[in-house]
């Protein structure tokens, strides 16, 4: 999916959102079959979003997607990223999670790096 404060045409819903006091409506254009896909997969695993983005946002966007909480079965927002060098890192500790089992889907080359990191640490710990 796509989100912008950009009035744009073809999206497939929008919200109003609430940032540094000023109300603003977010564009939202979604990929073909993403809500097919989601409910299918949620049948499978245990779908937990974890997001860069801030929660005031998110949570509002996720309501729209999943208004009944039964796809994505926890959500964690930027409050829980480690601010690194200008970026917000997902550290996959919080989740509480086995990370053996755990797989990432992510748009941002930087989580990959954060990712290496934790391994060389952890290996170092051995």
């Amino acid at each position: 999916m796509h989100s912008t404060l950009e009035p744009c045409e073809d999206v497939d819903f929008t919200f109003p959102v609430n940032f540094n006091c000023e109300e603003h409506i977010v564009y939202v254009r979604c990929r073909p079959h993403l809500k097919d896909f989601l409910e299918r997969v949620s049948g499978l695993f245990e779908i937990i979003i974890f997001t860069a983005s801030q929660s005031i946002y998110a949570e509002q966007l996720l309501n729209v997607l999943d208004p009944k909480r039964k796809i994505f079965r926890h959500r964690v927002y930027r409050e829980s990223c480690v601010y690194v060098e200008g970026n917000y890192l997902k550290d996959l500790t919080v989740l509480g999670r086995d990370l053996a089992h755990v797989m990432i889907i992510d748009n941002s080359p930087q989580v990959w790096l954060y990712v290496l990191l934790s391994k060389i640490k952890l290996l170092s710990y051995d």
